[in-house]
């Protein structure tokens, strides 16, 4: 981020969308709307995290803009304002306030953070294609009739697994019935595999020796990631604006 003499977004990396679509312009035009300034910054995104994926990538660099933007604009902008404007961003923005392991309700907004577990080693598949969360949804309300109901408890809670199951899966094969195959590699080569949220990532944990290696021969077309979990003192480690600000919560 740094001063100019307009609102610009200049993006590295994969492409992401631009103009009123972009989750980064959002979030700068609604932060100066609540501080009652122009927006103006020149904003450079270098763009890792697959768009479309279900891996959060642009909420993440939503929240990570309020962040930045408080710091230059106007640093003794109060915590709970900053953090009041990310509900309306999207519903995964909230969560990324906090990282680490939590406790997310309602649409989202709702972050209560849980102690972290050991990190964990996972592996990342991730098709050549994005899906859109507005068509996943949509078939996801057509299969339940907009009735679906959450449980008590989560059977992650209860089951010992390190994945629960995601509501979204048949939704998601609806929309792309390519994910088929995935899935199929993804269960031979690890003992939990579980989609990512709306997207077309599918997480894999336990995987084997040579696990990696076997899925880029069999899909070749796709990204194979070895990755691990990241604890909630590592994740603000990483994303701290710069000066050791503190930290926005949610709580």
């Amino acid at each position: 981020m740094e001063e100019a003499s307009g609102l610009e977004l200049v993006c590295e990396g994969r492409r992401v969308p631009g103009g009123e679509d972009n989750l980064v312009l959002k979030a700068a035009r609604a932060l100066a709307s609540e501080m009652g300034i122009e927006p103006r910054a020149r904003i450079r995104l270098k763009k890792r995290t697959p768009v479309g994926a279900g891996l959060g990538g642009g909420s993440s660099d939503a929240a990570e803009a309020l962040r930045l933007l408080r710091e230059l604009w106007r640093p003794g902008f109060p915590d709970d304002r900053l953090a009041a404007l990310a509900p309306a961003l999207g519903s995964d923005v909230p969560y990324f306030f906090s990282g680490g392991e939590a406790d997310v309700s309602g649409r989202g907004e709702a972050v209560v953070a849980r102690e972290d577990a050991p990190p964990a080693d996972l592996l990342l598949l991730i098709p050549p294609f994005p899906l859109s969360t507005r068509d996943v949804f949509e078939a996801h309300a057509k299969r339940t009739g907009g009735r679906a109901r959450l449980p008590e408890r989560l059977e992650i809670e209860t089951s010992g697994k390190f994945l629960g199951p995601n509501g979204l899966a048949l939704a998601v094969l609806e929309v792309n019935s390519a994910m088929k195959s995935y899935l199929e590699s993804a269960a031979e080569a690890a003992s939990e595999s579980a989609m990512s949220g709306s997207g077309s990532t599918i997480v894999l944990f336990g995987a084997g020796d040579g696990a990696a290696s076997w899925l880029m021969k069999r899909h070749p077309e796709a990204s194979v990631v070895p990755t691990r979990t990241l604890g909630r003192g590592e994740y603000r480690a990483r994303t701290s604006p710069p000066g050791g600000s503190q930290w926005t919560s949610l709580r």
